[in-house]
């Protein structure tokens, strides 16, 4: 129905149509059919290869493709991990991008006749992303260096909002406080990660008290997760920016969960 709604649906046919001619036994049609199909259930179709390896290729059909839409696709393969099959994904979406408004997918599929699997770029795999706020941070310059020390020269940054704290008595002891502090630390691998948090959680001079003493902070978990292999880190280095909004936050943030960088 959706197909049809977008004035798509006679090319979804016909390049069906063909792909089923193009590889025979090695075409599944996966559904649903084209008159059947929704936004949230397109048509699918899986076709077999051998190059550049035994693998399946997944095709979604979305209602907008082709005239304002491209296909999706998902390698399966259980010869390759999770970096070769999305490295492979990639390289298709890539293929059907330069195509907009025209049947890209036998094109794309072609692209994997000249792939060498040894020189293909698969980014890294196994880097971890661990994401957590505070609701307040006391003294800030201590904090600052309390995180830089846990993160150990991983990428590491934190947005915050500022406290204005005169005349404030809850707020007497604090040096330059914060208010929802948000952190984010890539590592390369899940141990690494796992033991950055455990130092943050355990750390009692990760901040000052209230009388100006150093003690833990408390901290709640937003992600953590394993970052996608060709997905892009944080730069280098341990940075932090002020945020004066919510949106404003949202919008530093976004790219950053595990939405749009993770599985």
């Amino acid at each position: 129905m959706a197909a049809l709604a977008t004035g798509n649906a006679p090319h979804h046919v016909e390049e069906i149509k063909a792909l089923r001619r193009a590889y025979g036994e090695d075409f599944e049609m996966i559904g649903p059919k084209v008159s059947a199909a929704t936004e949230a259930d397109p048509t699918r179709v899986r076709i077999k290869r051998n190059e550049p390896a035994a693998l399946a290729v997944v095709v979604t059909l979305p209602a907008a493709y082709p005239s304002d839409a491209s296909p999706l696709f998902a390698v399966e393969a259980a010869g390759l991990g999770n970096a070769h099959r999305e490295a492979l994904a990639d390289l298709l979406a890539e293929q059907a991008s330069y195509m907009r408004g025209m049947s890209a997918v036998s094109t794309a599929l072609m692209a994997l006749d000249d792939v060498d699997l040894s020189t293909l770029d698969v980014g890294t795999e196994g880097r971890c992303r661990s994401i957590f706020t505070f609701d307040v941070v006391n003294n800030s310059s201590h904090f600052r260096k309390s995180l830089e020390g846990a993160a150990n020269g991983n990428p590491c940054r934190y947005l915050y909002r500022t406290i204005e704290c005169q005349n404030n008595a809850k707020f007497s002891f604090a040096k330059d406080p914060w208010r929802s502090v948000f952190v984010v630390c890539d590592c390369p691998t899940a141990a690494t990660a796992k033991e950055f948090m455990k130092t943050v959680r355990t750390d009692g001079a990760m901040d000052c008290d209230m009388l100006g003493k150093p003690g833990k902070i408390q901290m709640s978990v937003v992600e953590e997760f394993e970052l996608r292999p060709k997905a892009a880190g944080l730069p280098g280095g341990f940075s932090g920016d002020e945020y004066r909004t919510d949106a404003a936050r949202g919008e530093l943030m976004s790219p950053l969960l595990a939405a749009a960088a993770g599985f």
